[in-house]
C-alpha cells in the first residue's frame, strides 16, 4: 500500500542573518576609517576669517594644497614640504591620471602666508587648465 504525502504540508525558509550582520559592520568600520582619513588631510592653519559660499554638498577634494604660514607647500597633509616644482609635477599628475576638474581642487592658505605663495599656485592650476580653484576660509 502506497502512502501518499501529504500536500498541505507548508515549508518556511530560514532566513540567515549573520552574513548580513557581518556586512553591515564592515560597511560601519569601512566608513569610520574613511573618515578618519578625511581628516588627516587637513594640515593645521589659520584660515582667513570669510564668510564664504556656503555648499551644502561638496564633494570631496581630489587634491588639497596647503600653503604653511612661511610660504612652504604640504600636499594633502604629507610628511614634509615640498617645492614648487613637484606642487606642478602633482598637480599635473592628478589633472592626467583622474580626469579632475576645478571643483575637485582644494587651496588651504595660511591667513599668514604670503599672497606670492598663493599666486603661484594658482599660476600652475591656469598651466593645466584649471580656470578656477575652492580656496577654504573659516567662518567667522
Amino acid at each position: 500500500m502506497a502512502f501518499k504525502r501529504s500536500k498541505s504540508r507548508i515549508t518556511i525558509p530560514i532566513v540567515e542573518m549573520t552574513p548580513m550582520i557581518d556586512i553591515v559592520f564592515l560597511l560601519i568600520i569601512f566608513f569610520m576609517v574613511a573618515a578618519q582619513f578625511a581628516q588627516q588631510a587637513h594640515v593645521n592653519l589659520n584660515l582667513p576669517k570669510e564668510i564664504g559660499e556656503q555648499i551644502e554638498d561638496k564633494p570631496r577634494s581630489t587634491l588639497v594644497i596647503n600653503i604653511l604660514e612661511d610660504g612652504s607647500f604640504v600636499i594633502d597633509n604629507s610628511e614634509g614640504s615640498i617645492t614648487l616644482e613637484q606642487v606642478d609635477l602633482i598637480v599635473a599628475s592628478t589633472v592626467k591620471d583622474n580626469d579632475v576638474d576645478w571643483k575637485n581642487i582644494s587651496i588651504r592658505a595660511d591667513q599668514n602666508s604670503l599672497a606670492g605663495s598663493l599666486n603661484e599656485v594658482l599660476v600652475i592650476l591656469s598651466k593645466h587648465g584649471l580656470s578656477a580653484t575652492n580656496i577654504a576660509t573659516e567662518s567667522p
